[in-house]
């Protein structure tokens, strides 16, 4: 058996989380143009980047993110599939555009939690919309608007990006 040697555990903490995504940003994935350096914790400190950040606005609790672990013990691979989805309300020309767009492009995405904690969606691969819909639904309580999926396939879990390294990103509303 190999010698992956475990150094520490995970204390039990204080109840003071929300769940949640409050923003995402999402701009187009650059492989070459964007250089990260990280502190001890593996926390994105610095970022330098070529590439500009659009922010995603959406309703309280319309917006999620996962990041599933897939394990092969026979195989010895791990990978982890992050998966962003986030409700629009109201169909119109220029959100539909926007998915368009979105539909066409890799992507790099930063998802910030209802916590204030930042996490980069995509970092090595890229992320891609995946799954969209549309519609104007059928009762008046129905959703008029559409759906997305942003996902992203990566060989680590997505990286936590300091506030401080955000602050330097080219961000537009």
């Amino acid at each position: 058996m190999a010698n992956c040697v475990l150094t520490e555990g995970i204390p039990l903490q204080c109840v003071e989380s929300t769940g949640g995504v409050k923003t995402v940003y999402i701009g187009a994935y650059n492989e070459t143009g964007t250089t990260f350096t990280y502190d001890a914790s593996e926390v994105i400190d610095t970022v330098t980047s070529s590439e500009t950040f659009y922010t995603y606005k959406f309703r309280p609790q319309t917006a999620s993110y996962d990041e599933a672990g897939n394990h092969s013990l026979e195989n010895g691979t791990n990978f982890w599939t992050q998966t962003l989805s986030m409700i629009f309300h109201k169909m119109d020309a220029d959100k539909r555009n926007n998915i368009l767009l979105l539909a066409g492009a890799d992507l790099h995405v930063i998802v910030e939690t209802q916590n204030g904690v930042y996490w980069w969606v995509g970092l090595k691969n890229g992320a891609n919309l995946t799954a969209s819909t549309a519609g104007a639904g059928k009762a008046y309580g129905d959703l008029n608007g559409y759906n997305i999926t942003i996902t992203g396939s990566e060989p680590l879990l997505a990286h936590e990006l300091s506030s401080t390294a955000f602050g330097t990103l080219t961000v537009a509303a």
